[in-house]
């Protein structure tokens, strides 16, 4: 069974909570933490300490049985009071948010001049992370770096992370953080995780959420770069004259490409979503017994985890990817709502 701490680690304090509510996303960078603490926990954090989430359980053999869920830096607290209630909200993101919310050059600080050309994508995304003590894990790692040269990168006097992201599309990888604070580069997940993953209606399914959203979606996707043709792809089920124009910097991009972003975007707008609802961070203690070496393998809820799903009552009865999850713990009681969509989503 899971029990869920907050650890402040600049400090070395333990806090005591009463709620927590963890968000992590494909489609965003950073993991989101949102914690309510007691007025007399107060003093115990303040704005830009580092916090780390874990969860013990006694059949977790590594980390002294207290595996990591997340870190973040601390952007906000705010007290509040009324007749019934004090409490202390804490609101944090991935150390990531450091970069994504600094603006500065792609030149040397110290040389003033331009960086090397054609550095791989891993490459770009570790210097940059390190210039705040963050670092990235490229994956797969059966070789050093598996991402592809990046021709042309430039920013001046801007965030470089909608570049790194767009760029990360085109090469059918997903940045985001990992739970220690560092970023992960990661292929969209191509088989189904041997972890005993699943969600089944009738057996671990507490509530079920189908969304039918299309305030994101567009008839036109129009992307330009690379000197080439616009390349245009239509989405006949959205009505009306609504166009989305993507421009990519880089002069070596292909047509191909430019096709496969019009497409990735067209299927991520018009997709529709199920979210579900189950009790627990992760996998039950009986699951968690059957996966034998549990050093290497994932035991909480995670994006990018391609698992069955059956909900006969949904008509659903396929192979679908986790694209966020959100960890609730109040009391004594943990749950997560988990966000299932087609892989070609992100592809």
């Amino acid at each position: 069974m899971f029990k869920a701490f907050v650890k402040n680690a600049t400090t070395g304090n333990e806090l005591l909570w009463r709620s927590i509510k963890i968000r992590k996303s494909l489609d965003e960078i950073c993991h989101t933490v949102e914690l309510e603490i007691a007025p007399s926990e107060r003093l115990k954090v303040r704005k830009h300490h580092r916090l780390e989430v874990r969860c013990k359980n006694n059949l977790v053999n590594d980390s002294g049985g207290e595996r990591l869920v997340t870190t973040v830096l601390v952007d906000e607290i705010t007290a509040s009071a009324d007749i019934d209630k004090h409490s202390v909200m804490v609101i944090g993101r991935s150390p990531a948010r450091d970069i994504i919310d600094s603006t500065w050059s792609d030149y040397d600080d110290d040389k003033d001049e331009k960086k090397d050309k054609n550095k791989t994508l891993g490459t770009i995304v570790n210097e940059i992370g390190n210039k705040f003590g963050i670092s990235c894990v490229v994956f797969p790692t059966d070789k050093p770096d598996s991402s592809d040269p990046v021709y042309s990168f430039a920013f001046e006097n801007e965030s470089p992370w909608t570049k790194l992201t767009d760029e990360a599309d085109q090469q059918g990888f997903i940045l985001t953080s990992n739970e220690a604070g560092n970023l992960y580069l990661w292929k969209v997940q191509a088989t189904v995780r041997e972890e005993p993953f699943h969600i089944t209606e009738g057996v671990n399914i507490k509530a079920i959420k189908w969304t039918e959203n299309g305030a994101e979606q567009f008839r036109k996707y129009i992307v330009k770069g690379g000197g080439h043709a616009p390349v245009q792809v239509i989405d006949n089920t959205c009505p009306g004259n609504r166009t989305l124009t993507i421009v990519i910097d880089d002069p070596f991009v292909t047509e191909t490409e430019l096709e496969g972003r019009a497409l990735t975007e067209m299927r991520r707008r018009k997709e529709n979503k199920t979210v579900v609802t189950v009790s627990g961070w992760g996998l039950t203690d009986e699951q968690i017994k059957s996966i034998g070496n549990k050093k290497e393998q994932e035991i909480y809820w995670f994006p990018n985890t391609l698992i069955p799903v059956k909900v006969p009552s949904l008509g659903l009865n396929a192979i679908l990817l986790i694209s966020e999850v959100e960890y609730t713990a109040v009391a004594d009681t943990m749950s997560c709502d988990i966000t299932l969509v087609n892989r070609e989503m992100y592809l």
